[in-house]
């Protein structure tokens, strides 16, 4: 028997059984999780958030207007459902969950937000923005017309994955390696420690503000947007660089590697120290900065 609980309020019952399917105003349910339990929640329209507290169980507070919501959960799962009833679908997702949760959470209209949390965590929507502080391991958040937003990240061996189609995406205190991409926005890695890390964009502007380590791969590429890096610490790598019809500034001399530029229009190789890392920077039409001094990656204004 499921040990879990679920409220009505408008309807003031309780069901045991599970999987459940509630039509309701309001469902207020807490289920007791063993160490590691997974949690998955989709949602069609609406809000989730999603948030850590120090107890073994997973509560679940949704306002829905006329949704359905099915909850079907064990020690070691709890996975949360929306469908719409006649076109209506809007439901309103407040969650705890034990610290260091593994989750996933997907909207198709609907704001993801999740903090505190500190796992491994898989979080999409469709239209709406997505949200994250903290995690750990391998996590993934994505967007298609939304912003998305993570901070205070702990690869530990795993891997950020994140991107936006027309939204700007914005990483702050992150160790471990990266990937980011936009098709219309900005991308901003600010304190990136990691030894791989890339980020692309068609249209935006790019920045990074991080260590290059040694034997580490860097990779940033606008087609019309500025590129902004500015590693902290000693650097030393094998920079290439690429524009078509943009500028190219650098507070490091340019001296040319023998055989190594102009390799085509514009495109250009050149070593910094002892080379140890991999940098390479690319814009078809926007400007490159490589400046000295990691407080700060600007997409705007001064670089």
């Amino acid at each position: 028997m499921r040990p879990s609980i679920v409220s009505v309020a408008l309807a003031a019952t309780a069901l045991t059984a599970a999987p459940r399917a509630v039509a309701a105003q309001s469902l207020d349910t807490t289920v007791a999780v063993r160490s590691g339990a997974r949690f998955e929640l989709h949602d069609v329209s609406g809000s989730i958030r999603i948030q850590a507290w120090d107890r073994p169980q997973i509560r679940i507070v949704a306002q829905t207007e006329g949704a359905r919501v099915d909850v079907d959960a064990s020690p070691s799962y709890v996975v949360v459902r929306t469908t719409p009833r006649e076109n209506e679908g809007d439901v309103d997702y407040t969650v705890s969950v034990p610290a260091g949760t593994p989750l996933e959470a997907h909207g198709i209209s609907a704001d993801v937000t999740v903090s505190g949390v500190c796992g491994e965590a898989n979080l999409t929507s469709i239209s709406g923005d997505v949200s994250l502080r903290c995690g750990a391991g391998d996590v993934q958040v994505r967007s298609i017309s939304g912003d998305v937003t993570v901070s205070d990240v702990r690869g530990q061996g795993g891997h950020l994955d994140i991107g936006s189609t027309s939204g700007n995406v914005d990483v702050g205190d992150v160790r471990g390696d990266v990937g980011a991409q936009s098709v219309s926005g900005d991308i901003t890695l600010a304190r990136v420690d990691g030894r791989d890390v890339r980020a692309e964009t068609v249209n935006g502007d790019i920045g990074f503000s991080g260590p290059i380590h040694d034997g580490g791969r860097y990779a940033f590429r606008s087609h019309s947007g500025d590129v902004t890096v500015r590693p902290e610490g000693a650097l030393n790598a094998l920079v290439s660089v690429s524009t078509f019809s943009g500028d190219v500034e650098s507070d490091w001399p340019m001296t040319i590697n023998p055989g190594g530029g102009p390799v085509g229009p514009r495109e250009w190789e050149f070593t910094i120290g002892s080379g140890g890392a991999r940098l390479r920077l690319e814009s078809f039409s926007g400007t490159i900065y490589l400046r000295r001094g990691g407080a700060a990656a600007p997409t705007g204004g001064d670089r």
